[in-house]
């Protein structure tokens, strides 16, 4: 099964995909933390261009490269999947249609081509964590990075499109959206529920 967390900088995505990791794996279910870009060595190498450095990067060129991340991110996925790994991942496609999307102005229609000409496959469940941009700036501190250095008013456009993301109807069935706002354990219990539901229902206890 493959789960995923997407949401504006600060909301929690890497908490919740740990702890969710640390409590499947406590309860005998095989799980693996994947991070998009990373996990792979492309993906890696990828991320410390995109991430770490402050070298400019066109919008098509950023797009690009993140997809480039997450199709070799998927072929690792899929073996996973296959072997009856729980693959949790922080961040997806979702991210790349808000931040290239929405902000770059890349028309998302050709953002979902290159996915799915990609071999990429969408997440079994999205956890969309949603919280306000100034919360998220309390909880994030100091930006590390050129995406978390985005203006209060471009946070507030990126969790407008990720709402709107969570309603369309290519992704409404899959997406599962949450009150980061309240307490971590309440949004980690909230995370866990969720996911054995769908074990179950895949018959992965039978």
């Amino acid at each position: 099964m493959f789960v995923c967390f997407e949401g504006i900088d600060g909301a929690g995505k890497t908490t919740q995909a740990k702890l969710l990791l640390q409590r499947l794996i406590k309860n005998n279910v095989s799980a693996e933390l994947v991070a998009d870009p990373g996990t792979t060595k492309i993906g890696q190498a990828i991320r410390t261009l995109l991430l770490d450095t402050d070298v400019p990067i066109s919008g098509v060129a950023q797009m690009l490269l993140f997809s480039a991340a997450r199709a070799e991110l998927s072929t690792y996925i899929n073996e996973k999947i296959h072997a009856k790994t729980v693959i949790i991942c922080d961040r997806w496609l979702f991210s790349t249609l808000v931040y290239q999307g929405v902000l770059n102005r890349i028309p998302g229609d050709f953002i979902k081509l290159v996915f799915e000409q990609s071999g990429c496959q969408l997440p079994d469940i999205c956890f969309l964590l949603d919280i306000s941009p100034d919360s998220a700036k309390t909880r994030m501190g100091l930006p590390q990075d050129r995406y978390e250095r985005r203006s209060l008013s471009s946070r507030k456009k990126m969790r407008d499109a990720y709402l709107h993301l969570a309603r369309a109807d290519e992704f409404a069935s899959s997406t599962k959206v949450l009150n980061a706002e309240q307490a971590r354990e309440k949004t980690a219990e909230d995370v866990y529920e969720t996911v054995i539901q769908k074990l179950q229902e895949f018959g992965f206890f039978s």
